[in-house]
C-alpha cells in the first residue's frame, strides 16, 4: 500500500464542510478518512462535522416546504454528491490507488490560504478601526489637556487679581481712620468715574476707576496731583477690557497741605512732565483731610 503523508489537523478541518456535503474527491476522501483514524484528531473532526451537519439541518428546515427552488437545490446537491461517489468516470474509481499526497496537500493549502487571506482582511479592518479610535481618543485627550492649561492660566490670573485686591484692602485699612476719599468726576454726565483712597499717614493711595474707554497701545491714562497750583504726575495706568482699573500703591505725600485737586488725562505710554490733553476726570481734595 502506498505510504501517504498524513495531513495536519488544520488542513483536515478545512475539508470538513466539503466532507459533510459529500463534495470531496476520492483523493481528499482517503486523506480525510485517514485523519479520522488518528485518535489525536478524531474528537476535533467529529465535533466540527457535527456542527456543520447541524447547520445544514437548520438551513434545510428554514426552506419553505412548497418552495420549488428549495427542492431543486436539495435535489441538485444530492445528485451531485451521488454522481461524485458513483459515476464510472469519477475519480472515486482511483481511490484504491491513491496518488502522491502532494496534490491533496496543495489543494488543502490553497483553501487554507484563502481562509487565511480572509482572516487577515478581517484583522486588518479591525486594526484600522482600532487605530482610528485610538487617534480619536488621543485628539480628545489633547483637547482636554489644552483646556486644562487654559483653565490653570485663568485661575492664575484670578489669583493674581485677588492678591492685588488684598494688597489694596490692606493699604486702605492701614490708614487707621486717617483715609481721605477723593471722588473724580467726568466732564460729561455719562462719562467714566474714579475714587481715590489716600492713606495720608502712610503716603499711599488706591485708585478704583470704571467706565474708561480703551486706549491705543502707545497711550495710557495719567493720574495727576495739583499741588501749589502745579500738576505733578503720579501714576500711569490702563483699563481692562471692561473699562475698569484698580491701581494700588500710588505714592502721595503724608500731608494734604497744598494738594487741592486730582485729575486724569490721556497721555503717551512713555509718560509726560505736564498734561498735554484736557482732563477727563477731576476731583477736589477735601479740606478736612489736611494734616499738619
Amino acid at each position: 500500500m502506498y505510504d501517504m503523508t498524513p495531513l495536519t489537523l488544520e488542513q483536515l478541518r478545512v475539508l470538513v464542510p466539503s466532507y459533510v456535503l459529500g463534495l470531496l474527491d476520492a483523493e481528499e476522501r482517503v486523506a480525510f478518512d485517514g485523519g479520522l483514524q488518528d485518535p489525536a484528531f478524531r474528537a476535533t473532526l467529529e465535533r466540527d462535522m457535527a456542527t456543520h451537519r447541524a447547520t445544514i439541518e437548520l438551513m434545510a428546515a428554514a426552506q419553505p416546504a412548497a418552495s420549488p427552488r428549495g427542492a431543486e437545490v436539495a435535489t441538485a446537491t444530492a445528485n451531485r454528491a451521488k454522481a461524485v461517489r458513483h459515476a464510472p468516470t469519477s475519480r472515486a474509481t482511483r481511490a484504491l490507488t491513491p496518488p502522491p499526497p502532494t496534490a491533496i496537500i496543495e489543494r488543502v493549502t490553497r483553501r487554507t490560504a484563502r481562509t487565511a487571506w480572509w482572516t487577515a482582511g478581517v484583522l486588518g479592518t479591525a486594526l484600522a478601526a482600532f487605530v482610528v479610535i485610538a487617534v480619536m481618543f488621543r485628539n480628545q485627550a489633547t483637547a482636554l489637556e489644552g483646556r486644562a492649561v487654559q483653565d490653570r492660566a485663568r485661575i492664575a490670573r484670578v489669583e493674581a487679581k485677588l492678591a492685588e485686591r488684598e494688597k489694596t484692602l490692606q493699604t486702605m485699612l492701614s490708614g487707621r481712620g486717617n483715609v481721605v476719599v477723593v471722588n473724580l468726576n467726568p466732564a460729561q454726565a455719562a462719562g467714566p468715574g474714579m475714587q481715590l483712597f489716600w492713606s495720608v499717614r502712610d503716603g499711599k493711595a488706591v485708585v478704583n476707576a470704571y467706565g474708561l474707554a480703551p486706549v491705543a497701545p502707545d497711550r495710557a491714562y495719567m493720574l495727576w496731583m495739583i499741588r501749589d497750583g502745579t500738576p505733578v504726575p503720579l501714576k500711569l495706568f490702563t483699563p481692562d477690557d471692561d473699562g475698569r482699573a484698580i491701581v494700588a500703591s500710588v505714592d502721595l505725600p503724608t500731608t494734604t497741605s497744598g494738594v487741592t485737586m486730582l485729575a486724569v488725562t490721556e497721555e503717551s505710554s512713555a509718560g509726560a512732565a505736564a498734561p498735554t490733553t484736557t482732563p477727563l476726570l477731576m476731583g477736589e481734595v477735601p479740606a478736612k483731610g489736611a494734616t499738619p
